[in-house]
């Protein structure tokens, strides 16, 4: 059974926040690391705490209504208005403090783990055991970094530049920490990284239907290459990408012997698509029937709630048109999205074909029979083939370029009918990429990053259709703009003066 736990950020904002005079005394039953863990078993246990704490939703939901990927919905009774939809941003914002607070929690719980397994000491039939579980928990813990670098670092290519606080330690109260560089923070990153390959258990993407929600060398992997493209270190993510592609197969449009499938009907997308059995996270079986995921945060709904992880996000009761939504897909996302594609029918609830007049967002409709309920994807092998047209990019490769767009637009058309044509110069590959990661990656998160890496090489920014964005005329935002690094929040700087703003913010 998955596990969802709703993020309780109260609970670590103490990591960040002064302490109160009760909360600095020491409670007879506290339990700190070193006496909560005693033996492997007890390591295992709270690593499935660190695991209950990665965060995922947060970011998608802030970057589908700050970006371009929504409009006002049917139901919208002022979400959004004044806020994400008018690009307001500062360091009161708070989608800014939950994915700072959410990440940092994540690094807690690691770094809370890996000091408690200092002090246990494996057998030799535990030793493996261990060294997999400190692995998993480092890697969760350079994941939680890099997401921070992300979202907060004005320019990951700098190492000079300003990052983020690296922690391979728990804090204490009294520490008054500073940003690290980003060099110092991807020396940490990249320590785990490389302690987390040699030490995984799971090495191979053989068997990967058991490995997609925990971490293996393949989430190593496709970490690693995120994080070098993002720093435009091109070279150095060819191999593991490569690796990755030839591992993880395209899911195909059409599941089993399907040639054709109703975009109008749930059940029969179900039935027939592989692509949307993927979001519906339905077992995926049989030859040539591929499931892309490399890595995964499952979420379950607990027995107290009928609706799941993204209830109320886009909609209140339901994801159908009769769902009360709140936002909808926007209409210059929907403009992109051909009859043929399945992504059309994945992005977009089946319930609005085919007049789409209400347009609620679909892809995380369903799961387990819950509404508004779905794992969170974190890697797919689709975005390792973009990722890998980065690097046919930058050597000026425009056939290379096409042809792994043109490879994801076969998988999710079923031919070759939406196929693009040969980018014309670099600004023009750079932005079919851009584009197709749009599709591609819609409602996962990547929106708002995406704009802020490759809008100056495409020549694009946020692309609001007029009727979309006229009740406020918040219409775009140039890429230059600071507002395409998050601030960081108010609570830290009020606890932290040695804690640096990010430009833009320094007057708030």
């Amino acid at each position: 059974m998955k596990n969802f736990r709703i993020l309780l950020f109260v609970a670590v904002a103490s990591l960040f926040a002064a302490c109160d005079d009760a909360i600095d005394i020491k409670q007879p039953s506290e339990l700190l690391p070193e006496d909560t863990f005693e033996t492997v078993k007890d390591l295992t246990l709270g690593l499935n705490g660190v695991y209950g704490v990665i965060p995922g939703e947060n970011h998608i939901i802030f970057t589908s209504i700050f970006t371009d990927e929504v409009r006002l919905g049917i139901a919208n009774g002022g979400q959004g208005r004044d806020g994400e939809l008018a690009f307001a941003l500062n360091n009161n914002s708070g989608d800014a403090a939950s994915i700072w607070l959410s990440n940092y929690s994540l690094v807690n719980f690691a770094n809370r783990l890996l000091v408690g397994a200092k002090n246990v000491t494996p057998t030799e039939d535990e030793l493996s055991s261990y060294n997999d579980i400190v692995a998993q928990a480092r890697a969760l813990r350079a994941y939680g970094h890099f997401q921070l670098l992300t979202f907060f670092s004005p320019d990951m290519k700098n190492d000079n530049g300003l990052g983020v606080i690296a922690l391979d330690f728990v804090p204490t109260k009294e520490q008054k920490l500073p940003r690290n560089t980003n060099g110092e923070v991807f020396a940490l990153i990249n320590s785990d990284l490389d302690f987390a390959a040699q030490n995984l258990v799971t090495k191979t993407a053989q068997n990967k239907g058991s490995l997609r929600t925990y971490v293996s060398t393949d989430f190593v992997k496709a970490l690693k290459v995120r994080m070098a493209i993002y720093r435009g270190q091109y070279n150095a993510a060819e191999a593991d990408v490569d690796a990755l592609i030839a591992a993880y197969p395209l899911t195909r449009k059409f599941y089993g012997n399907a040639t054709s499938v109703n975009a109008g009907s749930a059940d029969d997308l179900l039935a027939k698509s592989g692509y949307f059995r993927l979001f519906r996270d339905a077992l995926i079986t049989g030859a040539n029937n591929n499931n892309e995921v490399i890595f995964k945060l499952e979420r379950a709904a607990s027995a107290s709630t009928t609706t799941g992880n993204f209830y109320q996000a886009w909609s209140s009761v339901n994801s159908k048109t009769t769902g009360g939504a709140f936002f909808e897909v926007s209409t210059a996302l929907y403009n992109n999205l051909l009859p043929t594609d399945i992504r059309r029918a994945t992005i977009i609830d089946p319930t609005a074909f085919p007049a789409f007049n209400v347009r609620p967002v679909g892809k995380y409709a369903e799961s387990e029979k819950t509404p508004l309920l779905a794992d969170v994807k974190i890697f797919r092998a689709s975005e390792m083939v973009l990722l890998k047209a980065e690097i046919l990019a930058n050597r000026s490769d425009f056939p290379g370029v096409a042809n792994a767009i043109n490879a994801i637009r076969a998988a999710r058309f079923g031919d070759a009918s939406g196929n693009i044509a040969i980018p014309g110069n670099i600004q023009a590959a750079w932005a079919a990429i851009l584009d197709e990661r749009r599709l591609e990656l819609a409602f996962e998160g990547h929106r708002y990053v995406d704009i802020k890496r490759l809008g100056a090489l495409a020549g694009k920014t946020v692309d609001r259709t007029p009727s979309d964005c006229n009740f406020n005329n918040a219409c775009s935002l140039e890429v230059t703009d600071y507002r395409w690094t998050l601030p960081v929040p108010r609570p830290e700087q009020a606890a932290n003066p040695n804690i640096q703003q990010n430009p833009g913010y320094n007057n708030q």
